[in-house]
């Protein structure tokens, strides 16, 4: 298959080593749009289908069998290694969100997006989880936004996103978080018992509960798009490369080059430490980096 006219986006490593990935074509880039491929283990691609909406909103599954997508306004694809599809649309009168993330958490997929709107996927239900007090605008002269969201299980969530707003709902009940920052927070993972969320201009903070802090960052300055916990490290991809944090030492990990020009989001699997750029999908596999796929757009 010609890679050459794709935008990648995001991925998921199935148990028996199939990619599954979302992408676009640089061709229709002004039309909303993403498409399915396939790659199985011995390197055969294959385009079982494709979605008239933008891929804003992709993760694994919640049992691992397959690429969960949300369109903007809320209709869902989750999309199987047989290429069986299950699609839902978001019936009820909800129309004050933009979905903008969604992700998988003790099995129980999450999404949100503008206004600080939360849900969880049950089935084919949606359920809110978001609360008035989240999403009131009451005194508040911008926008709103989750970015994302991360956690250790149901119980423990954080979500967070602009102007550095954090929520948990570690105590039962959702309640706002005091952040060390005021910048946008775009994605986070939880390593061993502490969260890691990345953001705007190289912000890192770590923390648990109400307590959290800002990580030393003079190695860059650009965004954090994705954040990623694989062995005991954390891992953040930029455009300039990527970067470990062990042990509060932040160190460049993976520099761009001619065989690895982007990156812009990361995910673990069984073959190890994914990383999808615009242009490239490389494979870290605890040893070396390999490329996968790159285009030539």
């Amino acid at each position: 298959m010609n890679l050459d006219k794709y935008n990648f986006v995001k991925g998921v490593e199935l148990k028996d080593n199939t990619l599954i990935f979302a992408v676009e074509n640089s061709e229709f880039s002004t039309t909303p749009h993403t498409l399915i491929l396939f790659r199985t283990p011995e390197g055969i691609w294959s385009q079982p289908g494709h979605l008239p909406w933008p891929p804003s909103a992709v993760s694994s599954n919640t049992d691992g069998t397959g690429l969960f997508s949300i369109s903007p306004m809320g209709k869902v694809l989750d999309i199987k290694k047989d290429g069986h599809s299950n699609i839902h649309i978001y019936k009820e009168k909800q129309t004050k969100t933009k979905f903008r993330f969604s992700k998988s958490i003790d099995n129980v997929m999450y999404a949100g997006g503008t206004n600080r709107f939360l849900f969880k996927f049950s089935g084919l239900e949606w359920s809110e989880i978001s609360n008035d007090e989240m999403k009131s605008t009451i005194g508040v002269k911008e926008p709103k936004c989750f970015e994302n969201i991360t956690g250790f299980n149901q119980q423990e969530l954080y979500a967070f996103g602009w102007r550095g707003v954090i929520w948990t709902n570690k105590n039962g009940e959702w309640h706002k978080v005091i952040s060390p920052t005021n910048r946008i927070l775009n994605d986070g993972d939880v390593n061993d018992s502490t969260v890691y969320i990345g953001g705007q201009l190289g912000t890192i903070i770590k923390g648990r509960g109400d307590t959290w802090e800002l990580i030393k960052n003079d190695k860059f300055t650009d965004d954090i798009w994705s954040v990623c916990s694989y062995g005991d490290a954390i891992y953040f991809s930029t455009n300039s490369g990527i970067y470990q944090l062990k042990d509060d030492n932040l160190t460049l990990f993976k520099a761009l080059d001619k065989e690895f020009r982007s990156s812009m989001h990361l995910f673990t699997g069984p073959s190890g430490l994914w990383s999808i750029g615009a242009s490239d999908i490389s494979l870290f596999d605890g040893e070396k980096w390999k490329s996968i796929a790159q285009s030539n757009r």
